[in-house]
């Protein structure tokens, strides 16, 4: 059986949800990695046969605990989306969901040990908790899919990099707090990669963002450039090489 893979599953059913109007189940569904795979099972629909399916969401731990049981309002409707843009001749039989594994490195107890005490400082973007479906890599903390799939294209090329980190900036009286989505260094040059088309990065605040940008250019960093998440999420790669091209040549 063919099935779209969990990549496309996602994007149509978080679209087809966007286009309802239900912000928050797609929130919750764009956290996750998808999963699915025939269950075994199948039934007569007239005179055609219709196969079982299980779908399987993998997420940060308020995904797990909103998705978990497929009894909230907000997983019935992430479970409609989903059967929405499955093919026709399939239906979902189990809908799971799951915690996801984290990455971990040879200090990963006593860190966790320092988080768990209360003893660790975060400066990362102050307003994730507005969003309780963040992702982590790392420790550190994303908003999308989008942002992790930089990361690690950066993290893969060896440069220096600070996401979601939290700057004060600005000339006096007018100090204020400013949150790229990755500052960057690279050959002794900083600049600053953003993720757009999230929606924390909607097409109403591009005048804020362009504020946003003239300030810290007025601090030195020369490069700000802006890539579009689908293009992020799809080729974080070629993202990375032409930011970091971009950078040497003007940095």
């Amino acid at each position: 059986m063919d099935l779209p893979d969990g990549d496309t599953l996602i994007a149509s059913a978080a679209s087809f949800l966007i286009d309802g109007g239900e912000e928050d189940a797609a929130s919750v569904l764009l956290s996750c990695t998808l999963h699915v795979w025939p269950s075994g099972d199948s039934w007569y629909a007239g005179d055609e046969i219709a196969y079982a399916l299980h779908v399987e969401l993998t997420g940060p731990r308020a995904a797990h605990d909103v998705l978990g049981g497929g009894n909230s309002a907000i997983a019935k409707r992430v479970q409609d989306s989903i059967e929405a843009v499955l093919p026709s001749n399939t239906y979902v039989r189990h809908f799971t969901a799951k915690a996801e594994l984290v990455e971990i490195d040879p200090d990963w107890r006593s860190e966790l040990l320092e988080i768990a005490r209360g003893r660790r400082v975060d400066n990362q973007g102050t307003d994730f908790g507005s969003n309780p479906y963040s992702l982590t890599w790392n420790r550190m903390k994303f908003r999308s899919r989008s942002e992790t799939k930089i990361a690690e294209a950066l993290d893969q090329s060896g440069v220096l990099f600070l996401p979601n980190c939290l700057a004060r900036l600005g000339q006096l009286p007018h100090r204020a707090n400013r949150e790229p989505d990755f500052l960057i260094c690279h050959r002794q040059k900083w600049g600053i990669l953003e993720v757009d088309g999230e929606p924390f990065h909607p097409p109403s605040r591009t005048t804020q963002e362009q504020e946003r940008d003239r300030l810290f250019k007025a601090h030195g960093v020369r490069v700000v450039e802006h890539f579009d998440a689908n293009r992020c999420y799809q080729d974080p790669d070629g993202v990375v090489r032409e930011f970091l091209r971009l950078l040497e040549e003007n940095g």
